[in-house]
């Protein structure tokens, strides 16, 4: 029995029912620095000084206590069966500190009677270490992710003549997809206008929220200053490009929506063209790109072309997380799959659009995890 617990992996040692060391392996020797023949035959607690630098009892020393005593003393240590675990930090271990886990058992002769006890260390320090970084990292990430969401509107006010409905889902915890919808308080706009706007930041995590969170920042100060599009996206690009030092770009789609006039001008800046589903009409067509993505070419002149809209028009915005979506197989959505569910879906209501979409793409999908942000947005003429 010696030879083989001195050959076990797991640092272990075994006293007899006076205290006394009767074992002591090659993986405690080398765990705590101190050979056999220093603890074989000592007694009085002599294997707790190289964990306590103290003579003290161990997991192994409460073995052989009555079952009461140890209920009543020691609450922190598992049962299972006649064996104990237990998970510990010892601060004064080798003068650095370190948690362990250990496992003690009884030892029996062929009778039953208790000879002493067998007790197995594992210096699992790295492993405790890593999950409180991981813990750390996982929360930062929620109080991200809470920041990001205050970011991106609860909910879009009603639009007489308009039914809006919009939806995010980020791929990981943060990410570089957002919409925003800009009051009338901010923008030098009449009553009747409102401006809207969909995004997509290249990358993704945190690095893309933060870049997210520069470019909503940056579009709304513009916005607060002037109410042509074009000029918003200039200036705005012109900002995002000079302070970009990471490379990071954005696509955009930025309108202003005159609810009275019913028309839509609009900034394409290098994103998914929208889906327009005219009224009667079976076929859709898209609105044509105006310019570059953010971030890209300093001081480019936006072009922001207006569109007359009618009663019983839908629109579709959407992020190429929608369109690249992939199935177990790597085939992706397209854009001829997502004009095909529109169709079918263009005599419901915009909420009714946006879930048909986003159950379509989950379907689609067939358990394949998220691979991008998705963003989609329906605006319905009524």
């Amino acid at each position: 029995m010696a030879e083989i617990i001195d050959l076990l992996p797991d640092p272990t040692f075994v006293i007899d029912t006076q205290g006394t060391v009767i074992a002591w392996n090659r993986a405690i020797e080398a765990l705590t620095g101190i050979p056999k023949g220093s603890l074989i035959g000592e007694g009085s607690y002599a294997y707790a000084v190289p964990f306590y630098g103290e003579r003290r009892p161990m997991l192994a020393d409460l073995v052989l206590l009555p079952d009461k005593t140890l209920e009543e003393k020691y609450h922190h240590v598992a049962r299972e069966g006649k064996t104990l675990v237990v998970d510990t930090f010892i601060p004064t271990f080798q003068g650095r500190g370190a948690y362990f886990w250990a496992k003690a058992s009884p030892l029996c002769d062929p009778d039953g009677k208790v000879t002493g006890a067998i007790e197995t260390v594992r210096d699992i320090t790295e492993r405790i270490l890593m999950e409180e970084k991981i813990a750390k990292g996982k929360a930062e990430l929620e109080i991200a992710a809470d920041i990001q969401r205050s970011f991106l509107p609860d909910s879009i006010d009603p639009i007489p003549g308009f039914d809006i409905a919009v939806r995010n889902i980020m791929a990981k915890e943060v990410g570089g997809d957002f919409f925003d919808v800009i009051p009338f308080e901010l923008i030098p706009l009449t009553h009747a206008q409102v401006g809207f706007l969909v995004a997509d930041v290249s990358g993704k995590g945190i690095p893309a929220a933060l870049f997210m969170a520069f470019t909503r920042i940056v579009l709304r100060v513009h916005a607060a200053q002037t109410g042509d599009p074009s000029t918003i996206i200039r200036e705005s690009n012109r900002l995002i490009t000079r302070d970009s030092r990471s490379g990071m770009f954005v696509t955009l789609f930025f309108g202003v929506l005159d609810r009275e006039e019913r028309v839509i001008t609009y900034v394409n800046a290098g994103h998914n063209p929208p889906v327009l589903f005219r009224a009667g009409s079976d076929t859709g067509e898209e609105l044509e790109l105006t310019g570059p993505v953010l971030g890209a070419v300093d001081d480019f002149e936006y072009s922001a072309p207006s569109i007359q809209l009618h009663p019983g028009d839908l629109m579709v915005l959407y992020t190429d997380g929608v369109t690249e979506a992939m199935d177990p197989e790597g085939a992706m959505f397209g854009t001829e799959r997502l004009f095909e569910m529109i169709h079918s879906l263009r005599g419901s209501s915009s909420n009714q659009i946006l879930e048909g979409i986003m159950s379509g793409v989950q379907t689609f999908s067939r358990g394949e995890p998220q691979s991008d942000d998705i963003t989609v947005m329906v605006i319905r003429v009524l």
